[in-house]
């Protein structure tokens, strides 16, 4: 898997003011989605966003929980201050993660 498909970049949209992810592979944006983020697919882009009807402390509750559990299971988050998070979160990997994990070390 390449270095960059481990690296999620959550960020506030300046402009918009919408908490947006990007990057990552498919278990990234299963687990975005697992913490409350929206998939947005427009022409050839991609990324997730968090409900725009959210309020500004929920929006960074969700983001820090996005932060936690992308650490946890080995993604280089890269975030905005405010969504930083000290939680140390054990997180199980699936059956399927876990034997591709196995395969990656052999």
């Amino acid at each position: 898997m390449p270095l960059t498909a481990r690296i999620v970049h959550i960020s506030r949209d300046p402009h918009s003011e919408e908490v947006l992810a990007r990057g990552g592979d498919a278990e990234a944006e299963s687990l975005l989605e697992r913490s409350g983020f929206i998939p947005v697919h427009r022409g050839h882009d991609w990324y997730h966003r968090l409900p725009r009807e959210l309020e500004q402390d929920k929006q960074v509750r969700r983001a820090r929980r996005a932060v936690a559990v992308l650490k946890a299971v080995g993604y280089a988050p890269q975030h905005n201050p405010e969504f930083a998070s000290d939680v140390r979160l054990v997180y199980d990997l699936s059956l399927g993660a876990q034997v591709a994990g196995l395969a990656e070390h052999i």
